[in-house]
């Protein structure tokens, strides 16, 4: 008799590029009887959009990783009051496997270590890591050194199809701007001051929008997800502007799409993507106070220059994929 094997899923729900890095080893694994999304990093059509096979969902809060004011401040504060909270799971014997970049006991210390009751918490977020039986990093990530069960793998992320957008404007020489900063909301975009470049036109989230001013070069990205998906309309853009996060910048970088990355340098993660972005990719970093003049003085150039790095394959997916199916669910 064999028995089916179910795959229970915990994804994040602290942005976008979890669901990202999860989807892509999922739809590499070649079958899973049974696969249960547990999740509230994205509503359930996105997630369909990104899962290429059946699953059941359950819309469950299970971590907060870090509170968030907004895209690119952590609120210290709301973070310890709900760690405080956490009770630790029954250990059941299943076999777990972590798969991410970074890990919330290395952030949380970098912004709580001076809150009361942090360290017992802290102490708490290691040892829980530690007994993962195996722990996937997909590249570039944070060290990990805790971990004893890491593995390092290829980039996790996923490729688009390029596609000609001039017909939707109807110029042939229209140049297209995604702005994407990740699932983590950022208000205040200084749009009363955003450049206007000829031909250029820039692709903004719809909750963005609804707070501007209408231009004819503002896009809608669902307008155009009508006709695509997000990765495919990614990598049939000129250019994107992003925030330090995995996601976007690992799929600018495989996709050979110039960015602007929006820095975050209190965030931990930050120097290694930064580190990898400026080796693989063609990118310009700058503060967020500083995004209208980067725009205005090097968008053009961004926007008119040749690839010159080699091809990354993001074949972490596919390892992963083996690894699992190899150890896990055979």
């Amino acid at each position: 008799m064999v028995l089916m094997k179910h795959l229970v899923v915990d994804i994040s729900a602290h942005g976008f590029g979890h669901v990202a890095q999860t989807a892509a080893v999922l739809n590499a694994l070649p079958e899973i009887d049974q696969l249960t999304i547990r999740t509230r990093a994205a509503n359930e059509k996105t997630l369909r959009e990104r899962f290429h096979r059946p699953f059941r969902l359950l819309e469950a809060d299970l971590d907060k990783g870090m509170i968030m004011h907004d895209a690119l401040t952590v609120d210290v504060e709301a973070t310890m009051d709900w760690y405080r909270d956490l009770d630790a799971a029954a250990m059941l014997g299943i076999p777990n496997v972590g798969l991410c970049s970074l890990n919330w006991a290395d952030i949380f210390l970098s912004y709580c270590q001076n809150e009361k009751g942090s360290a017992e918490i802290h102490n708490q977020m290691i040892h829980a890591y530690q007994q993962c039986d195996l722990f996937l990093q997909p590249t570039p990530c944070m060290p990990m050194e805790f971990i004893p069960m890491r593995k390092a793998i290829a980039p996790v992320a996923q490729v688009g199809q390029k596609r000609p957008l001039q017909s939707l404007v109807k110029k042939d020489a229209a140049r297209f701007v995604l702005v994407g900063v990740g699932g983590v909301a950022l208000d205040g975009f200084p749009l009363h001051q955003w450049p206007r470049k000829k031909n250029v036109y820039w692709i903004w989230p719809d909750t963005v929008l609804q707070k501007a001013t209408k231009r004819p070069d503002f896009l809608a990205q669902s307008s155009l997800e009508q006709h695509m998906s997000y990765i495919d309309l990614l990598a049939s853009c000129d250019l994107v502007i992003t925030k330090t996060g995995y996601g976007t910048q690992t799929e600018a970088v495989v996709n050979q799409v110039p960015a602007i990355c929006i820095n975050r340098p209190d965030w931990p993660e930050h120097d290694y993507l930064q580190e990898w972005h400026n080796e693989h990719g063609q990118v310009l970093f700058c503060d967020w106070s500083d995004l209208v003049s980067t725009i205005v003085g090097n968008g053009n150039s961004l926007l008119e220059c040749e690839w010159n790095k080699p091809l990354v394959f993001p074949s972490g997916a596919q390892e992963a994929a083996d690894i699992l199916q190899r150890d896990y669910l055979s």
